[in-house]
């Protein structure tokens, strides 16, 4: 059995706040890398099943996110005209 972890004060705490936040930032720009990636593949004529083999996603995950990604790039290129 694991005993509660002691409390850290707010000066121990920081550290490990700084970077859990680092590693969030660095998470979220390759998420939308991944992402960007997946609906170019698609795009290109790679299959799902081909896409969900090289990333961490199901076929069909890997379609919402291309259908994602599409519908927000057709948002964004409809707003600057």
């Amino acid at each position: 059995m694991t005993g509660t972890p002691a409390r850290l004060d707010e000066k121990e705490r920081q550290p490990w706040l700084r970077r859990l936040d680092r590693a969030s930032a660095a998470y979220e720009r390759a998420r939308r890398q991944l992402d960007e990636l997946i609906a170019d593949s698609r795009t290109a004529g790679v299959p799902l099943m081909a896409i969900a083999e090289h990333t961490p996603y199901s076929r069909e995950w890997a379609r919402r996110i291309a259908d994602q990604i599409d519908e927000r790039r057709g948002t964004e290129s409809t707003a600057g005209e």
